[in-house]
C-alpha cells in the first residue's frame, strides 16, 4: 500500500516536472499574446505582486525614515551645541568691549587729573553683603601704596574713601552710607553744606546744612570743597533734585542724585594723594 502511494506521488511529481518543461517551451518562443492560462496566472499574481511591492517600499521608506530622524536628531544637536558656543564667546567678547570702554573712560579721567593727584587703578572684588549698597572691596592695598581715608572716585563722580586696608586690599566706605560725611558746595555759586549717605537704602544722598534762604535749587551740580583733607576739591558728587525744610523750619536740606553708579560699580582710582585746602582764603566764584 505504502509503495502504491509513493508510486502515485512519484507519477504526479514527474507530471509536473513534464507539464513545466512543456510550459516552459511554449512560453519562451516569440508570442503575440498570452496563453489562457498564463492570463489567469497574471491576473491572480499581479495584485499579490503589486500589493508585495507595496509593503516592501513602505518598510524600505520606514527604515530609511528611521535612519534619517536619527542623522537629523544628531545634525541638530551639533548646531545647538555650536550655537550654544557661538553666543557664550559673543557674550565673552561684548564682555571685554564693555570693559575696554569702562576702562577707556577711566584712564581719560586719570590723565585729566594726574596733574594734581597721584592715583593707582583698581577692581571691586567684593560688596559686603550684608548691606550691599555701603561698602565695597578693592584689590589694591598697602603693597600699592594705598592708605585709610584716601578718596576713592570713577570717571562719573565721587565713590567714597578707604576704611580698612591690608597688603593687596582695601575696604572703601561709600558717600552713600549714612555714616558717611562730605563737605560739599553747589557749583554754581559756591553754597556750602555736607554730603551725607540717606538710611532707606534709596541710593541717594543729602546736602545737610543749608540756611533757609541759600539759592540752591535744582539740577545744580554738587562737588566737594576739599575740607577736612580726605577728599580732593572740584570732585563732581551729584545733581540736586529737591529742596525740603528741615523740621525746625531754620534750615533745608537738599535730595542729591549721585554721579556714580554704586550698582555698577567694577573699576576705581584710588587717589594717594590730597593737597591741603586753606580753609581761611575766601573761595573762587563760579559762573552763574
Amino acid at each position: 500500500m505504502f509503495r502504491y502511494i509513493l508510486n502515485r506521488y512519484v507519477l504526479g511529481f514527474l507530471c509536473l516536472v513534464v507539464l513545466a518543461l512543456i510550459l516552459i517551451t511554449y512560453t519562451g518562443q516569440d508570442r503575440t499574446s498570452l496563453s489562457p492560462v498564463e492570463k489567469v496566472v497574471r491576473d491572480v499574481v499581479t495584485p499579490v505582486e503589486h500589493g508585495v511591492t507595496g509593503i516592501v517600499n513602505g518598510i524600505s521608506d520606514t527604515v530609511g525614515s528611521v535612519f534619517a530622524i536619527g542623522s537629523i536628531k544628531n545634525e541638530n544637536k551639533e548646531l545647538r551645541e555650536r550655537v550654544s558656543s557661538l553666543e557664550a564667546e559673543n557674550n565673552l567678547l561684548r564682555e571685554y568691549e564693555y570693559q575696554n570702554l569702562r576702562l577707556r573712560e577711566l584712564l581719560q579721567f586719570k590723565d585729566t587729573i594726574a596733574r594734581d593727584y597721584n592715583t593707582v587703578s583698581a577692581s571691586v572684588v567684593a560688596r559686603n553683603p550684608s548691606n550691599w549698597f555701603r561698602t565695597i572691596t578693592i584689590n589694591r592695598g598697602e603693597s600699592d601704596g594705598v592708605g585709610k581715608n584716601m578718596a576713592v572716585v570713577t570717571s562719573k563722580g565721587l565713590v567714597g574713601r578707604v576704611i580698612n586696608v591690608s597688603a593687596n586690599s582695601a575696604e572703601v566706605l561709600l558717600i552713600i552710607d549714612s555714616s558717611s560725611a562730605v563737605g560739599s558746595l553747589i557749583q554754581i555759586n559756591r553754597v556750602p553744606g555736607v554730603i551725607e549717605g540717606t538710611a532707606d537704602d534709596s541710593g541717594m544722598l543729602k546736602m545737610i546744612h543749608l540756611s533757609k534762604e541759600a539759592p540752591v535749587k535744582t539740577k545744580q551740580t554738587v562737588v566737594s570743597s576739599g575740607l577736612g583733607g580726605i577728599f580732593p576739591k572740584g570732585l563732581p558728587i551729584g545733581t540736586v533734585t529737591g529742596i525740603e525744610l528741615e523740621s525746625n523750619g531754620l534750615v533745608k536740606y537738599a535730595t542729591v542724585r549721585p554721579f556714580a553708579d554704586f550698582n555698577e560699580l567694577e573699576e576705581v582710582l584710588v587717589i594717594r594723594n590730597v593737597p591741603a585746602v586753606d580753609e581761611t582764603a575766601p573761595d573762587d566764584r563760579g559762573g552763574a
